[in-house]
């Protein structure tokens, strides 16, 4: 929704003359009516933020937040992981399953984290991570194709930029509410959204399991085993380790193995 063009050319008018000549300043209801012109211009502007939340973002903001998360997560997850055998295997795999995505219009990228926790991350716009330990729990191509289709179909169904889009609606509605007058940063305000829910909080459960069998179905389509990761799952279920170091950010394992249907475990490359 676009603010009326004369909003801003009538209060810069108003508010010069006010200081250009002092006396206009005592005439009566002057300044309810520069208050009246600032109301107006925020109530168009919180009007247009929620339009703009309501509709969506484009692909350039998603590309540009999901960036911003990327950084946050290897960030967190102690950086690159360099192995250049490794980060060839995760690409080629990955890219096979991202010709069979539905978004086309994203450039895909996949990389790994020196990390010893076990995690993969989505962020916003085509970046998929998964860490070091994760990819070297994965025995096999159709394994490791399990984990990665599960994190491409959290971008493929836009769960993160869901996220995004709800909160700048709210945020818009909140302000029109509360008449706050601080400044909008959307993308911050996007970035550490996101960012916290998928380093912190995670997806929704009822996210995760749709994403673990829309992603069961795309390794399957594309030629990979359709237990690849139900078969990490079982893996993942029999380790050792504390807890918040596997899979912190997604349901139990158990709980997840429940939801998926009972692949036989894909041969061993």
């Amino acid at each position: 929704m676009k603010q009326p063009a004369l909003l801003a050319p009538l209060l810069a008018l108003f508010l010069g003359l006010a200081i250009a000549h002092p006396a206009l300043a005592q005439i009566p209801g002057l300044g309810e009516l520069t208050d009246a012109i600032e109301k107006v211009k925020k109530t168009a502007d919180d009007t247009a933020r929620i339009a703009k939340g309501a509709s969506g973002l484009t692909l350039e903001e998603e590309v540009a937040i999901g960036d911003a998360v990327a950084l946050a997560i290897v960030g967190r997850y102690g950086g690159v992981w360099r192995d250049p055998a490794a980060t060839q295997r995760v690409n080629l795999i990955g890219r096979v399953l991202a010709r069979y995505a539905t978004r086309q219009d994203l450039e895909w990228r996949f990389g790994l984290l020196d990390s010893d926790a076990v995690n993969a991350f989505s962020a916003p716009g085509g970046r998929v991570f998964i860490t070091r330990a994760l990819y070297e729990l994965a025995e096999s191509d159709d394994e490791l194709a399990g984990v990665l289709a599960h994190e491409i179909q959290h971008i493929d169904r836009r769960h993160a930029v869901h996220i995004i889009e709800r909160g700048e609606l709210l945020g818009g509605i909140s302000s029109l509410v509360a008449d706050n007058s601080a400044d909008f940063a959307p993308y911050e305000a996007a970035v550490g959204q996101v960012a916290g829910e998928i380093l912190d909080k995670g997806f929704d459960p009822r996210v995760e399991y749709e994403a673990d069998l829309d992603g069961r179905a795309l390794a399957a389509v594309t030629g990979f085993a359709a237990g690849g990761l139900r078969a990490v799952l079982v893996e993942i279920d029999s380790l050792a380790g504390p807890p918040a170091e596997v899979f912190s950010t997604h349901p139990s394992t158990e709980a997840r193995l429940q939801k998926l249907p009972q692949d036989p475990p894909p041969s061993p490359n």
